[in-house]
C-alpha cells in the first residue's frame, strides 16, 4: 500500500536535518539503513510508530525524487509546509524584530553597567522566532569568539608586534575580544594598505566593532535568536576575511550557511506545526459554533415544550372544572330556574302536609 503524503511529511521533516551535504546523494538502501542506525536514537517515536523498514523505505523514495536535496522538488512533494498566510508573515516578523529590540536593550544595559531587565512575559500562539538550546547557542558563540580572538592575535604578529610587545600579549587569551578590535582598530589607518582584505562595502572599523554583540552575548549569556546568532556568524567571517584570515573566515562561513540551513529546517518544521494549529483551531471553532447553535436551539426546544406543557395543564385544569361545576356561561342561568322551581315546589308539598295533619286531627 501506498505511504499516504502525512506519513512522507513526517519522514522528510524528521530526516531533513540528517540528509544533507553528501547524504542527499545516497541511492542505495543498505546505505540508507546505516545512516538512519546512525541516528536512531534521535528519532525513536518515528521509528516506533512506523517501524524501521517503512522509514527506510520512505526516506530511500525521497532520496530518488531528490526531495531533500531541492527544495524547489520539496515544494512540489509538500507545498503546505511552505504555505503561510499573511498574518503568520507579519505575526513572524513582528516577534523577530521584538526579539532583537529586546537583546539590543539588554546589551545597552549592560554596557552602561546597569542591570539588565527581565524580558517581559508573552503568551502568543506562535512558535516564533526561533530560539536554539542556549547550550548550542552558548557553544557557538564562545567559539567563534575563541576564532576571532585568534585570528586578532595571528594578524597583530605579523603586522603589529610593537603592539604585542607593548602590552605583554603573548597569546590569544591575553586580551579579550572586543579589546583586540579596538585596539585594532585604532591602528588600522596606519596599516600598509595590503595588510586589511576589506571585500565589504562596511568601512574596516564598522567590520571591527560589529563583533562586539557577539562577545557580549556570549559573556553575559544573553538568549538571542537563531537568525541573530547567524547574524553574529556572518560578521565574525567578515571580521576573520578583512584580517587576511582565510582559513578561519571559511570555517565560519561554513558555520554560517550550516546555520542558515539548519534554522530553515527548524522554521520548516514550525511552519507545519503553525499551519496545522490554525487548521485544528478553524475546525474546533466551527465546532464551537455548531455547539452555540445546538445550545440555543436546545434551550429553545426545552422552553417552547414547557410552554406547550403549561397549556396542556391548563386545558385539563379547565375541563376538569368544568365537568365538575359545570361551563360559566351555561350553569348560572340553569341554577337560578332550578332554584325558584324548588322552592314552589316546596311551598306545595308543605301545604299538603299540612291539610293531611289537620285530617288526621293533630293540628
Amino acid at each position: 500500500m501506498a505511504d499516504s503524503s502525512a506519513d512522507r511529511r513526517r519522514v522528510f521533516l524528521a530526516y531533513r536535518t540528517v540528509f544533507t551535504g553528501p547524504h542527499v546523494h545516497i541511492r542505495k538502501s543498505k546505505k540508507v539503513r546505516e545512516v538512519i542506525e546512525q541516528h536512531q536514537g534521535s528519532f525513536q517515536p518515528l521509528l516506533r510508530d512506523f517501524g524501521f523498514d517503512k522509514v527506510v523505505e520512505i526516506v530511500k523514495t525521497l532520496l530518488d525524487q531528490r526531495v531533500f536535496e531541492s527544495e524547489l522538488k520539496a515544494k512540489i512533494a509538500f507545498p503546505e509546509l511552505f504555505q503561510t498566510s499573511a498574518a503568520r508573515d507579519v505575526q513572524r516578523n513582528e516577534s523577530e524584530n521584538d526579539a532583537a529590540r529586546s537583546v539590543a536593550e539588554a546589551l545597552e544595559e549592560l554596557t552602561s553597567a546597569s542591570e539588565p531587565s527581565e524580558p517581559a512575559a508573552k503568551i502568543a500562539l506562535s512558535l516564533y522566532p526561533s530560539y536554539l538550546p542556549y547550550r548550542t547557542q552558548h557553544l557557538i558563540l564562545t567559539v567563534a569568539q575563541r576564532q576571532l580572538e585568534e585570528c586578532c592575535f595571528d594578524f597583530a604578529t605579523k603586522w603589529l608586534p610593537s603592539l604585542l610587545e607593548d602590552h605583554k600579549w603573548d597569546c590569544a587569551e591575553a586580551a579579550e575580544l572586543t579589546k583586540w578590535t579596538r585596539t585594532l582598530a585604532k591602528r588600522c589607518d596606519k596599516l600598509p594598505a595590503s595588510a586589511l582584505d576589506n571585500c565589504s562595502e562596511a568601512p574596516p572599523k564598522e567590520v571591527f566593532f560589529s563583533t562586539n554583540v557577539l562577545r557580549h552575548t556570549a559573556v553575559h549569556r544573553l538568549p538571542t535568536t537563531a537568525r541573530g546568532i547567524q547574524k553574529m556568524i556572518q560578521s565574525a567571517s567578515r571580521l576573520a576575511q578583512t584580517l587576511g584570515d582565510q582559513s578561519r573566515a571559511s570555517e565560519l562561513e561554513n558555520l554560517h550557511l550550516e546555520l542558515g540551513s539548519r534554522i530553515r529546517d527548524m522554521e520548516l518544521n514550525k511552519n507545519f506545526l503553525e499551519n496545522r494549529l490554525d487548521e485544528q483551531l478553524q475546525a474546533i471553532s466551527e465546532q464551537r459554533a455548531e455547539l452555540d447553535r445546538r445550545e440555543r436551539e436546545a434551550i429553545a426546544t426545552m422552553l417552547q415544550e414547557d410552554e406547550e406543557n403549561k397549556l396542556l395543564i391548563g386545558s385539563f385544569l379547565e375541563d376538569a372544572v368544568n365537568i365538575t361545576f359545570g361551563r360559566p356561561d351555561e350553569a348560572g342561568p340553569v341554577e337560578s330556574i332550578n332554584v325558584v322551581n324548588g322552592a314552589h315546589e316546596s311551598d306545595g308539598d308543605d301545604g299538603d302536609e299540612r291539610e293531611n295533619a289537620v285530617a288526621r286531627g293533630l293540628l
